[in-house]
């Protein structure tokens, strides 16, 4: 591709092992691998970075229930299961 680019990054000699036996036993390469690994890791942290907002935005906007007003549904609706 050519919008790729090169990154470099000190990893201990443990994880490149590791990072090697995975990628030989998954027919891969190494860089592969770390591709899917960051693609990954950088989604989860989007989601992740995206919840918070979204949490604040509630927050500022009063969207917020007291805890012991969640737990009191919560054991009414397990009462209602038994």
């Amino acid at each position: 591709m050519p919008d790729d680019v090169a990154i470099a990054a000190q990893i201990p000699a443990e994880l490149d092992d590791a990072l090697a036996r995975l990628a030989a036993a998954r027919g891969e390469t190494k860089a592969e691998l770390v591709l899917e690994a960051l693609q990954h890791y950088v989604r989860s942290e989007d989601d992740f970075v995206a919840a918070v907002a979204e949490g604040l935005a509630d927050v500022r906007a009063g969207r917020l229930r007291d805890h012991d007003d969640v737990m009191r549904d919560i054991n009414a609706l397990l009462a209602q299961k038994r």
